[in-house]
């Protein structure tokens, strides 16, 4: 075999050199290609070896540039040329355009929604405007106030007043659910010139995108002024002015029947028939208006009432005793009454103002009826005027 000369060596060493560059410039580009780098320099194109990379390139970044197609919209896009990878992409693209289809029906149904639904609030503050009735919009969640009609609107001129409206108007709104049925409240607003009495309608809606509720608010101050007078006229005593035995006995009826603890003190007036026999039935109305004027000093919570005749009940709840000794409490105003006793011009007493009563303690376990509780009252009452008869005598 003939030695090789140094031409044949120099080549040699030429082609190796030229060799170890292009495997040198294909690893390069295959990691770049590896950490997702597309933007480097590419082999130049006598390098044989890095022809496949150099295709990979070119495929990576048309691939590229179709993904930021897709992504601006252009589900036209396919690729056909990278097997399950082509099919995954081709699937994808296709699920995009059905979902920005849909996501556009949404976004018209939704605008379609809101037009309607503003189309409707517009018609419902135009028709309200009109209306006697209040109406007033509330989050059910924060409270804020999202709309007033014409007439609440003329009338929520004070700050204080309409804040202590919306808080009522809140406290009653917050909690409910968008299901659930209108209900009816009564409530009363106090401001600095006058007592304002309301009865209100609640129904949850949903007021522009949000979750309400609307309050439609009747004014009843005027109804409910006539309804107290007829009712005083119903459940007071004419001639004391204190309750009747109508309200008196409704009263008593119904503590017992709300188990409520309470005193029941029962009140007979003494000599009554003797003075308006002898001193005449005026001076017997004077009498009895001073008795109801002293039963009225037991507390200012009490319900005093006159059965009739000479005969007065007086109902006080337990929690308003305060402790106190409604015996002593008795005894001291009949003192006083008998201390205001009339005399005549000549110094001596025309006759004594006195009465005799019976005091009943109820529990809130109480099982007696009102009739039974009125009935033992009476007969501790009859016991106390035969206990101090002579007393009485003229």
């Amino acid at each position: 075999m003939d030695a090789l000369s140094d031409e044949d060596h120099r080549e040699f060493a030429e082609a190796l050199q030229s060799f170890v560059g292009m495997v040198t410039e294909m690893r390069s580009l295959a990691s770049s290609l590896s950490r997702g780098d597309l933007d480097i320099p590419l082999p130049p194109s006598d390098n044989e070896l890095a022809s496949p990379l150099k295709a990979l390139h070119a495929t990576l970044k048309h691939l590229t540039w179709q993904t930021k197609q897709v992504s601006m919209g252009d589900y036209t896009q396919k690729i056909n040329f990278m097997g399950e990878f082509s099919k995954a992409f081709n699937e994808m693209v296709v699920l995009l355009e059905l979902r920005k289809a849909e996501a556009g029906a949404e976004m018209e149904r939704a605008n379609t929604q809101a037009q309607e639904l503003a189309r409707t609030n517009s018609m419902f503050e135009a028709i309200t405007s009109n209306m006697e009735e209040w109406i007033v919009m509330v989050d059910k969640e924060s409270g804020e106030h999202l709309f007033a009609n014409h007439p609440a609107a003329s009338v929520l001129t004070s700050d204080t007043f309409e804040q202590q409206l919306y808080d009522i108007l809140f406290e009653y709104a917050h909690g409910m659910e968008s299901d659930d049925e209108p209900k009816k409240e009564d409530f009363m607003l106090i401001s600095d010139v006058a007592i304002q009495y309301f009865e209100m309608m609640l129904y949850p809606i949903r007021w522009f995108e949000r979750d309400a509720v609307a309050c439609v608010l009747s004014d009843v101050t005027e109804s409910k002024e006539q309804y107290s007078k007829l009712e005083d006229v119903a459940y007071r005593d004419v001639s004391t002015g204190v309750f009747n035995r109508l309200y008196g006995m409704k009263a008593l009826e119904e503590w017992v029947d709300e188990q409520t603890a309470f005193r029941l003190i029962f009140v007979d007036m003494d000599m009554l028939k003797y003075v308006n026999d002898v001193f005449g039935h005026g001076e017997g109305d004077v009498y009895i208006k001073s008795v109801a004027d002293l039963l009225q000093e037991i507390s200012p919570v009490a319900i005093v009432c006159r059965l009739g005749g000479d005969e007065f009940m007086v109902l006080l709840k337990e929690r308003d005793t305060e402790g106190r000794d409604m015996e002593q409490v008795l005894e001291d105003l009949r003192t006083k009454l008998v201390e205001s006793s009339t005399k005549a011009d000549d110094g001596s007493i025309r006759y004594n103002r006195s009465v005799s009563y019976g005091i009943v303690g109820v529990s809130n376990e109480n099982t007696q009826s009102a009739s039974e509780i009125l009935a033992l009252a009476d007969d501790r009452m009859y016991q106390y005027k035969k206990a101090h008869k002579k007393e009485r005598r003229v």
